[in-house]
């Protein structure tokens, strides 16, 4: 057996976005937290994240998690002590025409308490029919004051604000599998330097988790699959381009002001081994994008393709991400199968941990 190296109320495996949040929180609430990551925190999907903070989404349940994400990332530093700019772009959203009237409730409901405002396809036009390739023809969600943040500095902020709380980081340290107590129950994990006993693992591996949780014989409804978007730099500024998700032809993406462009993602479908290796840019997948693009966006045609990114990420089958106890083992906590919408979530995530740890 392995020599405990580290004691911890608990261990979070991971340090991806949702990872180092989850850290940062429980070590703010004053628990002994260590985090072991494979590589270098930020380093896997995180690093390809577009980072986008909005809070409509066609489930309520979904819209009020991304909402507490983004009244964390606006006021960031208040909530770390650490900075990490909000780019306010302003996010549009579309809904496939079956479901406008349903986002247009929404919308109201949340415009109760956030900026968020339904807007007739005249008003759409009128905002943004310059960038336009035709005509809004059912309204759309405007969210005027999100946008987006670097993931990197994010990952770093909330990993530097968990140290200062008290916190624990192995880097460079993979997980291979659980400890166990005496009567079977996991207490913590054995890792690549030696074991780290807590009375919480907290599994936030992302794109790996599925492979874990199959390896230390968990049952698991979860996959990782992969998540590509390409950048496109306008032939002439495509001035007031806000970030976006597009229903009716599947698109999303935000602008990137250091290369003068935009990002622009269509959903793959594609399902990956877990551990997934290192993904390249699917050129057939890079031509469905430019062409499901093209049918909103009328700068697209004349842009120039910049390349694009590819990584896994962890899905779930109902949309609503894998945030509570493993059924079959109440201390191991899993936060994952976000669907690769987890950065906004990162911040409800790792409230909801806390609560489930008796923290919060």
């Amino acid at each position: 057996m392995t020599d405990p190296v580290h004691r911890a109320d608990v261990v979070v495996v991971g340090a991806g976005v949702i990872g180092t949040a989850v850290f940062h929180e429980l070590a703010a609430r004053g628990a002994r937290v260590t985090l072991v990551e494979r590589d270098r925190a930020g380093l896997g999907t995180t690093a390809f994240s577009g980072g986008i903070v909005r809070c409509y989404h066609d489930d309520p349940v979904l819209s009020d998690r991304a909402a507490a994400g983004w009244r964390c990332f606006r006021d960031f530093s208040e909530h770390t002590g650490e900075p990490a700019a909000f780019h306010t772009s302003g996010f549009l959203y579309v809904p496939a025409p079956e479901r406008a009237a349903a986002a247009r409730a929404e919308a109201a409901r949340l415009g109760g308490e956030l900026p968020v405002t339904w807007l007739e396809a005249e008003e759409v036009t009128k905002r943004f029919g310059h960038l336009l390739a035709a005509p809004a023809t059912t309204g759309a969600v405007w969210e005027p004051e999100s946008g987006w943040l670097d993931p990197a500095e994010v990952t770093r902020g909330f990993l530097r604000a968990g140290r200062r709380r008290g916190g624990t980081v192995l880097e460079g340290v993979a997980v291979h599998s659980p400890l166990r107590s005496a009567d079977g129950r996991i207490a913590g994990v054995r890792t690549t330097s030696g074991a780290v006993r807590a009375d919480r693992v907290v599994l936030a591996a992302g794109a790996d988790t599925p492979r874990l949780l199959a390896g230390w014989g968990l049952a698991h409804d979860l996959w990782a699959q992969a998540v590509q978007v390409e950048l496109y730099r306008p032939d002439a500024p495509a001035l007031g381009q806000p970030a976006f998700t597009d229903d009716e032809f599947d698109v999303n993406g935000r602008p990137d002001p250091d290369s003068g462009g935009v990002y622009v993602g269509h959903p793959t479908g594609a399902r990956l081994a877990s551990p997934p290796g290192r993904e390249p840019v699917d050129a057939a997948q890079s031509q469905l994008a430019a062409a499901a693009g093209a049918r909103r966006w009328g700068w697209l045609p004349d842009s120039r393709h910049l390349g694009g990114l590819r990584a896994a990420e962890c899905w779930a089958p109902d949309g609503r991400a894998r945030v509570a106890a493993h059924p079959d083992e109440p201390a191991l906590l899993l936060a994952t199968g976000f669907n690769g919408g987890g950065f906004k979530m990162a911040p409800w995530a790792a409230v909801e941990i806390a609560r489930l740890t008796g923290l919060a």
